[in-house]
């Protein structure tokens, strides 16, 4: 008759055990190699050369001296000046203000006038990727609500042309208007 040859539960688990501990030492081999490495960036440091003891009377050097040695100023540095800027006063600020409002801010482009809030959106946000900042300005007349594409205001009709002209060369229709 045959015998089997199957060690059972002995033959396992001596196999595990030599196992784990040939694991373990070859765990501990790596440990104690990667601890033993040098370590990098740790003596790169210069050390003081000599111990200095104040308590002694010692004196303790200037840890600035090799930049004073040289003023402290780089040799091509610009003279510097103090300027000082008086604050408007409430009269020229009014004056400026209303030669502000006289002068600019007039003219609009209107990029599209459409019937629903979605469209004009998506005219604003074609023009953001254009480079220009756009407004929806929604107008009701009656019971319907158109939403107006406008850019602007600009100061002077060149330009509000200006801006007319690079939309019409991205294929987009506007017209230049005036405000009230």
């Amino acid at each position: 008759m045959a015998r089997n040859s199957g060690g059972g539960f002995g033959t396992w688990f001596y196999g595990f055990l030599v196992g784990g501990v040939i694991g373990v030492g070859c765990c501990a081999a790596a440990a104690l190699y990667i601890t033993k490495a040098p370590i990098p960036f740790v003596n790169k440091v210069n050390q003081a050369s000599e111990k200095i003891n104040p308590i002694a009377g010692g004196t303790i050097p200037d840890p600035n001296k090799p930049l004073s040695a040289s003023g402290g100023a780089p040799e091509n540095a610009p003279k510097s000046r103090v300027v000082t800027v008086e604050p408007p006063t409430s009269e020229q600020a009014a004056e400026e203000t209303k030669l502000q409002i006289e002068q600019g801010s007039r003219f609009v482009v209107q990029a599209g006038a459409f019937s629903t809030q979605v469209d004009a959106e998506a005219r604003r946000a074609e023009l953001g990727f254009l480079g220009f900042e756009a407004r929806v300005i929604p107008r009701t007349d009656g019971p319907k609500t158109l939403y107006r594409v406008r850019l602007g205001p600009y100061g002077t009709a060149q330009e509000a042309n200006d801006v007319k002209s690079k939309l019409q060369a991205n294929s987009i229709t506007a017209t230049v208007g005036r405000i009230k």
